[in-house]
This record gives C-alpha cells, structure tokens and sequence, in this order.
C-alpha cells in the first residue's frame, strides 16, 4: 500500500483523556513560552490574518546552521520552536480552508491566550458549541503530532 489511511485517522473524541492531554500541552506551551522570552522574544508568535505563522530571520536557527555552539537556553528555545511549528502546522482540516483558519485561530485564542468559550466566541463571530467542538479538535490535532494525546 502506497498510503497507509491507518497511519493519519483522528482517533474518537470520547477514547481521549482531555483533562490529562490537557495537562501534557499546558507543560509544552508553557516551555515554549518560557523559551522565546528567554530568548527576548514575544511570547505569542506572529500569525498571518489566515493563521499562517509568520517566518522570521531566527538568529538562533542561523547560528545552529553554522555548526556554532549553542547555550542550553538556545538548544531548548529551538527545540519548543520546532515542535510548536510542526504541531500547529497539524491543526488542519482536510478541505475547508476557512475551518483551517478558525481551528487555528480557536487553538490561539484558548490555549494561548488562554480565553474562555464566550470569549472566543465573541472575538470570532461563531458560536459557542462551534468554539468547543474547534477546540476539541485543534487540541487533538495539536497534541497528537507531538504524541502528547492521552488515551482512556
């Protein structure tokens, strides 16, 4: 078989353990932020209008490019950099850009920003039960690419 569907199936809402998934993220996303102010960074990355991240010149990365030593503080900041990239990048809806880009915007606005449902409700202009299934499944999706998703 070329493609294995096995391998990329989102697993069932009610196999998942939310409140522990919950915990393992809120332990990444708090080194991650952590890390970039270290570095003198803004805590929240920059998103395009679409909830693209918005790539900037990473002195950091150019540095490691290099084969220059690196401090335990930068090694760390590159390291939650990479994963945040490559597990928000996994915040994806396989046709609907626009879902994209809420999913996207839902998973910032909560767990970033940390703001409740009725908040993030109000900022974006969609309805609540809208707002908890997104973040359900931003959450998953998030979680899953950095293997923090926990199982019942």
């Amino acid at each position: 078989m070329i493609f294995d569907v096995s391998d990329y199936t989102l697993p069932t809402f009610d196999s998942i353990d939310w409140q522990k998934t919950k915990e393992q993220v809120g332990i990444f996303l708090r080194a991650y932020k952590v890390n970039r102010e270290r570095m003198g960074l803004p805590v929240y990355p920059k998103l395009t209008s679409e909830c693209f991240l918005v790539f900037r010149e990473d002195l950091i990365k150019e540095k490691w490019k290099a084969g220059q030593e690196l401090t335990r503080n930068e090694e760390e900041y590159l390291k939650t950099e990479q994963c945040f990239v490559y597990a928000f990048s996994a915040i994806m809806h396989p046709y609907r850009s626009e879902m994209t880009e809420r999913r996207r915007r839902v998973f910032f606005y909560r767990y970033l920003y940390g703001l409740s449902v009725p908040l993030v409700s109000e900022r974006i202009s969609y309805q609540k039960n809208i707002i908890v299934d997104d973040s359900k499944m931003a959450m998953m999706q998030f979680a899953l690419a950095l293997d923090l998703l926990v199982f019942l």
